[in-house]
């Protein structure tokens, strides 16, 4: 790595230590004949690049370290910035609960690149992967936090000016926590909420909040409350009959609230549940115009709302929720989404086409805060590194206004020394040739390609007359181009060459083997062989990747997908090896007439985000 010789001549001391993990990881040398570094704290940003240095005058100190990453940019011609940032705060949202927990040092790296941003909020999304002292079950075997790896977090954070905020879960999205036979039956009305009224169920939240309050310095806490679908549904209604959603969420709340406030912490809570309760589908984004009383009286204005969007491309869709959203009395946070969580490739086009008008729109209405979220959902099969280009999105809209795909990809190689086109291109492996999107969910290819049997192939007639085996063919000789002296990108590149590789071979596969019969079934033996081949390959690169950026905890269930993907066209083969033998007159499943599964009638399609519903038309 090319390192930059700087010499920080005159720096307040509450940058010393970010800076020293700046330069020793992140490409600069500090060197007495190094470019000289000057910083103030001031009342405004601004930053001068010149032939005298580096000045820089800022508000927090993640804004100097900002002002670093133009030391890094290909033309260092003197420039001055003035241009303040939207919003006063901006950060990301790292879900470490749907199977992968990031290593501290993945956590540290993307800390730091977030610092070269300006991003100054950084949450983790823990559902049960944090440590409770008094409930061994909780994180049992998935990864969890200690208090002490949190607090290590949460120191080197704040060194880079950035806060560490919790996010947990209060209600639903427990599965996971209460699904042991060993956790206590009455903590649960349905699989994966708990049960609102029961005394047992504060005490344990009070627990989360003690351990949350021990880890994290800040006093800022989300507590989630969001999707609790069968709220009263379950256990609950047996024991207490029915009582509507609106009216349970508002007496937990309460209950929550007395135990986030002994505590000390300030509350924010996700905000669906509230349109949900009147809407006429029970949907988020469907609910009336004005808000009925009863469902804003059910709010606090002692909890911030986070209005989570992800999906509109319209202007007019956000500016339509953020003015429903006012009529709360609430603080609005907004949080849009990196597109991270439709399989092991992310959507960089979706993310583009929905952030930057959300963005615009809270800039517009003065909403001060933004979170871009990276879940994990169905397995966390994208790596989180991918979501640092969203990240840069972020970032650039914020401080600069330009959020150009040239612009991005000069701003990412200064603030993470990486190849942009090798993310910002990453829709080629989702969005084929021949594939139009229906509505606004994205097409992920690459997950229901990947993942469909060799035997009972679902998409068939979803892509008939389609053909990709080239396409991806192409597109792993261009990520065989993309190199990193970091082992972890070096590992994504790695990885997403070995997936293309696979596709390719797969859809190769796809293609030929409708068309093959006893005379030629010896080649389609030889395919299948390279496809289960090529199955173990992905899944070591995977491995590999996994293992430079996740605890270890979690990555059986790929290894499981992966295996099985290989044991399936290791049956293939041996299906065609009988029928070219004559024991077999034919292969009954690929025989079957395939019908439309994830097209509409005009053939555009929808995303197919679960493995299960990839693999086979009976139950998991």
């Amino acid at each position: 790595m090319k390192r930059i010789p700087v010499f920080p001549r005159e720096l307040p001391e509450e940058l010393s230590a970010g800076f020293a993990e700046i330069a020793a990881h992140e490409g600069f040398a500090i060197a007495a004949d190094g470019i000289p570094i000057t910083a103030h704290k001031g009342e405004t940003y601004w930053l001068r690049r010149s032939a005298d240095g580096l000045t820089v005058s800022y508000q927090t100190p993640v804004q100097f370290f900002r002002a670093l990453s133009y030391l890094k940019e290909c033309d260092l011609s003197p420039c001055e910035i003035h241009r303040q940032p939207v919003f006063e705060r901006n950060g990301i949202m790292l879900d470490c609960s749907r199977n992968a927990v990031p290593t501290l040092d993945t956590i540290r790296s993307i800390l730091r690149k977030m610092a070269l941003m300006g991003l100054n909020t950084a949450m983790l999304y823990t559902e049960d992967t944090y440590e409770i002292p008094s409930r061994p079950y909780f994180g049992y075997l998935r990864g969890r936090y200690s208090l002490e790896d949190i607090r290590a977090l949460d120191d080197y954070a704040a060194s880079l000016g950035i806060e560490l905020v919790p996010c947990i879960q209060t209600l639903a999205h427990l599965e996971r926590a209460l699904h042991w036979p060993q956790v206590d039956p009455d903590l649960r009305d349905t699989p994966d909420i708990m049960m609102v009224g029961q005394a047992k169920v504060y005490q344990f939240i009070d627990e989360m909040l003690d351990s949350v309050t021990k880890a994290f310095r800040t006093k800022r806490i989300h507590i989630g409350m969001d999707e609790a679908w069968s709220l009263g549904l379950g256990n609950y209604r047996f024991q207490n009959g029915f009582v509507p959603a609106s009216q349970l969420m508002k007496e937990h709340l309460s209950k929550v609230c007395e135990l986030v406030h002994k505590h000390g912490l300030e509350p924010m809570m996700w905000s669906d549940m509230y349109l949900r309760a009147c809407s006429p589908t029970g949907g988020y984004y469907d609910a009336p115009d004005v808000l009925p009383q009863d469902v804003l009286d059910a709010a606090r204005p002692d909890v911030d709302l986070v209005y989570w969007d992800y999906y509109h491309n319209d202007p007019a869709e956000y500016q339509r929720l953020m003015k429903i959203h006012e009529q709360f009395d609430s603080k609005i946070i907004f949080a849009g989404g990196l597109w991270t969580w439709t399989g092991p490739v992310p959507n960089p086009q979706k993310l583009r086409s929905t952030s930057i008008p959300a963005l615009k729109e809270c800039e517009a209405r003065g909403v001060r805060e933004v979170l871009a979220t990276a879940w994990g959902d169905n397995g966390a099969e994208a790596s989180l590194l991918t979501a640092l280009y969203g990240m840069q999105l972020y970032a650039e809209y914020d401080y600069t206004g330009c959020t150009e795909e040239h612009t991005l990809a000069e701003r990412f190689a200064a603030c993470t020394g990486e190849h942009a086109d090798a993310f910002s291109r990453m829709d080629e492996f989702n969005l084929l040739p021949g594939m139009l999107a229906h509505g606004e969910d994205p097409v992920n290819a690459s997950k229901f390609l990947l993942y469909e049997d060799p035997l009972v192939p679902l998409f068939t007639a979803d892509t008939a007359g389609l053909s990709f085996a080239e396409h991806y063919r192409n597109l792993a000789e261009s990520y065989t181009g993309y190199t990193s002296e970091d082992p972890a990108f070096e590992a994504l590149y790695r990885f997403y060459q070995s997936l293309a590789e696979l596709l390719s071979l797969k859809c190769l596969w796809r293609e030929q083997v409708g068309s093959i019969q006893r005379s030629n079934a010896g080649m389609a033996v030889s395919l299948a062989e390279k496809c289960a081949q090529s199955c173990n390959d992905c899944k070591l690169a995977w491995y590999t990747l996994w293992k430079k950026t996740n605890r270890p905890f979690g990555f059986e269930i790929i290894d499981i997908r992966l295996s099985g993907l290989k044991g399936r066209f290791e049956t293939a083969a041996r299906e065609f090896s009988a029928l070219q033998n004559g024991e077999i007159e034919s292969i009954e499943t690929l025989c079957t007439e395939k019908l439309r599964y994830i097209t509409d009638p005009e053939g555009r399609f929808n995303g197919c985000y679960a493995w299960g519903d990839c693999i086979s038309a009976c139950r998991i």
